[in-house]
């Protein structure tokens, strides 16, 4: 066996091994999926009910054990490298969250750790299963739930699924406070304690007395996204009455459009294509499982394999250019700091082939234009001040962007669903 082929059998492993890991972790804290809608389940559908269904319909567009075995054997390595890095970028959630979880027990926090919530509405299970639920009773009862989402780069602004998806949490907890509808597992799946109340279920746990009703209690809900080196907690979220009426009925849409298809009613693959989808823009498309035959990416066939091999090429190279901008960036953070540590007057440091200094420079003056529009509207109205702003704006001449998405490598069903980190 060679050095490569000893990496790639060891990269199969490893892909292997998060397969099964993640099929084994879905059945122990969320057990079958396909018997209940779950909020994660409702946050897509709320951005994309046709991502949603599918996902409900054919849950097992994700590559089993065996075929990375079998891959390896028929040397089919680029395939078992595009599984592993999907599959890397699908499960560091729960990897974040398992740290997580220590960083509030170290703190000594009273933190429920996946706390389900078993209800139905209209004759339909909704389960909405929290990251981390932290308790306080004194000196005013609050409670906070924290939503963790992971991530390559933090975004400015959150994705209408994660909104939905808390809006549905806090929602369920405030309406569900005093009935026996709570629910928890430890690491191993087994029971900690199920069917209490609330207000139950945080005596057994912590010791702590909270009241049988809400109203009076300060809750809470945030969303925090983490990178590998950074975080942002987006909040606070509280209980909106009309955002968890959003949320049952997008259940009721997707549960009742699932049941219609599945029983046979209409054909799995042509009914697909009539349920609502995501007609803009958006990041997780590259990241569906259903894209491949969505009508928004409705597209030509093309066998020549020159095309692919162009765009592969192009792929590579824009890949190449981010990990060398990246490459760079760091070089010259790391040479600017031993700079500053140096402290020499003159500032200039010289080696054998080179000169080199740090300088400070003035910052780039850019116009506030929301403070601008307002400053403008106290001092002209509201009519001059939009009228001017529109005879100084330009707008650049329009230019054609390529947009390159990558196609999901083709894998036989199997039974594993899609955890709810998978977002």
């Amino acid at each position: 066996m060679t050095k490569d082929s000893k990496g790639v059998a060891l990269l199969a492993q490893i892909a292997k091994g998060l397969i099964t890991y993640s099929k084994h972790q879905t059945a122990t804290q969320l057990g079958d999926r396909s018997t209940y809608v779950g909020m994660s389940d409702i946050g897509k559908g709320a951005e994309c009910l046709r991502a949603a269904v599918a996902d409900r319909l054919h849950p097992g567009r994700t590559a089993s054990a065996e075929q990375i075995v079998r891959w390896y054997q028929d040397g089919e390595h680029d395939r078992i490298r595009a599984v592993l890095r999907r599959q890397l970028t699908l499960q560091r959630g729960h990897w974040m969250e398992a740290g997580f979880a220590g960083v509030l027990n170290s703190n000594g926090a009273n933190v429920l750790h996946q706390l389900e919530i078993a209800t139905e509405h209209e004759g339909i299970p909704i389960k909405a299963h929290l990251d981390f639920t932290l308790v306080w009773g004194w000196p005013r009862p609050a409670v906070r739930i924290l939503e963790l989402k992971t991530a390559e780069r933090i975004p400015d602004t959150l994705y209408t699924g994660y909104e939905v998806q808390l809006y549905g949490q806090l929602g369920l907890l405030h309406s569900c406070w005093s009935q026996p509808v709570f629910s928890m597992k430890d690491a191993g799946g087994n029971a900690v304690f199920t069917n209490l109340t609330f207000p139950q279920a945080v005596k057994k746990a912590f010791g702590i007395s909270l009241p049988q009703v809400p109203h009076s209690v300060d809750l809470e809900g945030w969303v925090l996204c983490l990178s590998m080196s950074d975080a942002r907690a987006f909040g606070p979220y509280r209980p909106d009455t009309s955002m968890l009426h959003l949320c049952r009925r997008i259940a009721s849409e997707l549960w009742m459009t699932t049941q219609r298809i599945s029983d046979g009613a209409e054909s799995s693959e042509k009914n697909l294509s009539k349920v609502p989808h995501c007609t803009g823009f958006h990041p997780l498309c590259d990241w569906c499982d259903h894209a491949d035959d969505c009508p928004k990416f409705t597209a030509q066939e093309l066998t020549d394999p020159a095309y692919d091999e162009a765009l592969t090429r192009l792929t590579m190279l824009k890949e190449n250019k981010a990990s060398l901008e990246a490459s760079i960036a760091s070089e010259e953070k790391r040479i600017r700091s031993f700079c500053q540590s140096v402290g020499i007057p003159s500032g200039w440091l010289k080696t054998n082939r080179f000169r080199f200094r740090t300088i400070t420079q003035t910052g780039r003056k850019t116009i506030d234009t929301p403070l601008l529009r307002q400053e403008l509207r106290n001092g002209l109205g509201e009519g001059a001040a939009e009228s001017l702003l529109t005879r100084v704006t330009r707008t650049g001449a329009p230019f054609q962007r390529l947009y390159i998405s990558p196609r999901m490598p083709e894998v036989s069903a199997t039974n594993t669903l899609p955890t709810q980190k998978e977002v």
